[in-house]
């Protein structure tokens, strides 16, 4: 009796993230659903199957523009600059292009003119999640008709090279859920439906049993790139960095921050041989980018998405309570 009960009482948690005051759903019960099964029931038509010869993995409907619509997914074995079949939930399959694909981020995109109407997911910003945010991910259409779904908690956003000798540190997401073959390319959401991120394989120094995505937010950088020219043309500086905005008022005291800064990010880790090494220092804070004021970390990533590698770079940087100016040639 008092489990039936329980079942029929619709109970709500709300949880507000970011200064634009977005409400995310965090906990629902429904008779016998639940808001990840809602989310996910409400995701599957904007998730595809991508299949290439025996390869057979999962995509995400971005956006659409007129007649096209572009899929995002995981450039893992698939063959670049040819074609894919894309398998929709409803079970039709149409023949897509792949447009290019990014290996610093292991990211593909692919076109595909399917002649109806397509629902593209609504995409989030990464910038605004907090650890222990319940996710969802999910892929495309099985062979068996079913779709990999799987939940968990949201670890700290993090960044990492994906893989060695790139020198490029993604930003990705971290989760205690299951990515294999059946969903990598598909969509880390959270529960309100919204992207946050394209499933990836374990990046190298990834955690055993833990999930990764590449957040939307660098996802959205990669797609105008590959959309615009099919490749990806981007200066490396070679660190890690934390955005001031983000840092709780002991974090700053701890690193001599004001506690009215609120944009910059502190340089957290520096590559070895990267533009970066002997020009800044792991806590320096940079403030500024050819004169401009940088707001955070995610804006730093855009500004080298804008670069190639040997353009120069002019960084206002704070150092020991000195402002100083420092010239960067990017690799």
């Amino acid at each position: 009796m008092a489990w039936n009960i329980w079942l029929t009482v619709r109970v709500f948690k709300y949880t507000t993230v970011g200064t634009d005051n977005r409400t995310v759903i965090q906990n629902t019960v429904n008779g016998y659903t639940t808001d990840i099964s809602e989310a996910a029931d409400a995701a599957k038509a904007s998730l595809v199957s991508v299949l290439q010869g025996a390869h057979r993995g999962s995509g995400v409907i971005i956006s659409s523009d007129k007649d096209t619509a572009y899929i995002m997914t995981a450039a893992q074995g698939l063959q670049a600059n040819g074609s894919a079949a894309i398998e929709f939930d409803n079970g039709i399959t149409i023949e897509g292009k792949i447009l290019g694909e990014d290996n610093d981020t292991g990211l593909a995109l692919i076109s595909i003119v399917p002649g109806f109407d397509v629902t593209a997911l609504q995409l989030g910003d990464s910038s605004l999640i907090s650890p222990g945010e319940t996710v969802i991910v999910m892929g495309g259409r099985r062979s068996n008709d079913s779709a990999l779904i799987t939940s968990g908690t949201l670890s700290a956003p993090l960044q990492m090279e994906l893989n060695s000798g790139t020198g490029w540190i993604a930003n990705l997401l971290e989760a205690d859920c299951s990515v294999n073959d059946d969903n990598i390319g598909g969509a880390m959401m959270n529960l309100s439906g919204e992207l946050l991120g394209i499933a990836i394989s374990k990046p190298m120094d990834g955690q055993m049993e833990m999930g990764y995505a590449v957040s939307v937010n660098e996802m959205k950088n990669v797609y105008t790139e590959l959309k615009n020219t099919g490749t990806i043309s981007r200066g490396n500086l070679g660190v890690t960095a934390r955005s001031i905005a983000k840092m709780n008022s002991y974090e700053k005291s701890a690193n001599s921050i004001s506690l009215d800064m609120t944009s910059g990010v502190m340089i957290s880790g520096i590559l070895t041989g990267s533009s970066a090494d002997g020009a800044l220092h792991i806590g320096d804070l940079l403030t500024k980018i050819d004169e401009k004021k940088l707001l955070n970390e995610e804006e730093l990533h855009t500004i080298l998405f804008n670069h190639a590698a040997g353009d120069v770079l002019n960084l206002t940087v704070s150092r020991d309570g000195t402002e100083q100016q420092i010239a960067v040639t990017l690799k």
